[in-house]
């Protein structure tokens, strides 16, 4: 059985999923509907909450996602219903492999403790910049963050930023490709990832997997 990690084995990770077909999520990522818990029409969001192997996930009932307003000053003590991940998703390969590599970094016991899976899609447009990130550098609350990202399409910006104090330098800056994941030690550090822009006359887009444990 893996034994959790304490907070000094690390503080992040950054690692490329090799030979992942992130095309093979389009599905999904095109249906998100549009989170409503924030302004503006710029965030698609999707939640689930998983234990078991990766290989034969077992979603668990369906809840609200809340967190404490001294975590998130933006939407903290809301209750947000947000739909759950296509029923089919857990059973897709390449989602099975991103899973793998989350319990594989973080090192839990799946069989006991649950994975939170968001899907969120960011749409920047013309007229409306996609925000990331719109309750700026924060933790989440958790123990253990894996960003995974699957797609970027037209845009410029969306670099993720690490930190060790809120209002310190980052330690970590980079724009995450498609097939790239980065796991962060939510105890111990902050995390933000910043605006994104259109680089053409179409929306562009920034897909990415938030799994927490």
């Amino acid at each position: 059985m893996p034994t959790a990690p304490t907070a000094a084995d690390f503080d992040y990770k950054l690692q490329m999923l090799a030979g992942l077909n992130t095309g093979s999520f389009a599905p999904s990522f095109d249906s998100l509907p549009v989170d409503p818990y924030i302004k503006g029409t710029f965030r698609r969001r999707r939640f689930s909450r998983f234990t078991g192997a990766p290989s034969s996930l077992q979603r668990l009932e369906h809840k609200y996602f809340i967190q404490s307003s001294k975590i998130n000053k933006l939407a903290g003590d809301i209750k947000r219903d947000f739909p759950e991940l296509d029923g089919d998703l857990k059973d897709l390969p390449e989602f099975q492999r991103i899973v793998d590599a989350f319990v594989d970094f973080s090192k839990i016991d799946p069989m006991v403790t649950e994975m939170g899976v968001h899907q969120i899609r960011i749409v920047a447009s013309k007229n409306e910049q996609g925000e990331p990130a719109p309750e700026g550098i924060h933790q989440d609350g958790f123990d253990f963050v894996g960003i995974f990202c699957i797609k970027r399409d037209s845009i410029s910006g969306g670099e993720t930023h690490l930190y060790r104090e809120k209002e310190g330098a980052p330690i970590f800056d980079k724009v995450l490709q498609p097939g790239e994941f980065v796991m962060v030690n939510d105890r111990t550090l902050f995390h933000y990832a910043s605006a994104i822009a259109p680089t053409g006359d179409t929306d562009g887009v920034r897909d990415v997997f938030v799994i927490t444990a």
